[in-house]
C-alpha cells in the first residue's frame, strides 16, 4: 500500500536547514552589534562621567586652597589696583597671589617666584567682597568651559572664605 503523502527527501531537509542557520547567524550578529553598539555608548558616557568628576575635583581643591589661603591672611586681602583679574592675599612669608588669564586660575606664593597652574578650562572668575557687620566675607565665583556645546549645565562653582585665623569662642 502506497501513502499519498508527499515523501521530503534528505536534499530538501538540508536546504532548510541551511536556510534556517543562516536565518540565526543573521539575528545573532545583529543582536550582537546592536549590543556593542550600546556597550561603546555606555563606555563614552562613563569616560565622561569619569572627566567631569576629576574636574570637580580639581575645582574643590582649588577652592579650599584658596579657603586655607585667605584663613592664613595677616591682613585684609585686595584685588590688585591695575587688574581685577589679581587676587592679593598679604601672608607672613608673602603676599601669595591668585590670577585669572589665559583661560585658567594662577598662583604664586610671592613675586619673585614663579607661577603655578592650578586649574584650566575657566571661563570666567571673579573675587568679591561681603561686608557682614564687622567682619568681610570675600566671594570666589569661576565657571568653567563646558566640554559639550551642547551641554544642559553649566560648571558653576563659588566659594566663601573670611580673611584670617578663626577665634574659638
Amino acid at each position: 500500500m502506497k501513502s499519498d503523502k508527499p515523501r521530503t527527501t534528505l536534499r530538501g531537509r538540508r536546504g532548510i536547514m541551511l536556510v534556517e542557520c543562516l536565518i540565526y547567524l543573521a539575528i545573532t550578529a545583529l543582536l550582537v552589534g546592536l549590543g556593542m553598539a550600546w556597550f561603546i555608548r555606555c563606555l563614552n558616557a562613563a569616560s565622561d562621567l569619569s572627566r567631569n568628576a576629576d574636574e570637580i575635583a580639581r575645582t574643590l581643591s582649588v577652592g579650599e586652597r584658596w579657603r586655607a589661603d585667605l584663613r592664613r591672611a595677616t591682613a585684609p586681602p585686595r584685588l590688585a589696583p591695575d587688574n581685577s583679574a589679581e587676587f592679593i592675599i598679604p601672608q607672613a612669608k608673602g603676599p601669595v597671589t591668585y590670577l585669572v588669564a589665559d583661560d585658567a586660575i594662577w598662583r604664586r606664593d610671592a613675586p619673585d617666584v614663579a607661577w603655578i597652574r592650578l586649574l584650566e578650562r575657566v571661563t570666567h572668575a571673579e573675587w568679591n567682597s561681603d561686608q557682614r557687620g564687622a567682619v568681610t566675607a570675600w566671594h570666589f565665583d569661576l565657571q568653567l568651559k563646558s566640554r559639550k556645546p551642547n551641554a544642559r549645565l553649566r560648571p558653576l562653582f563659588s566659594f566663601v572664605g573670611v580673611a584670617g585665623e578663626r577665634s574659638e569662642p
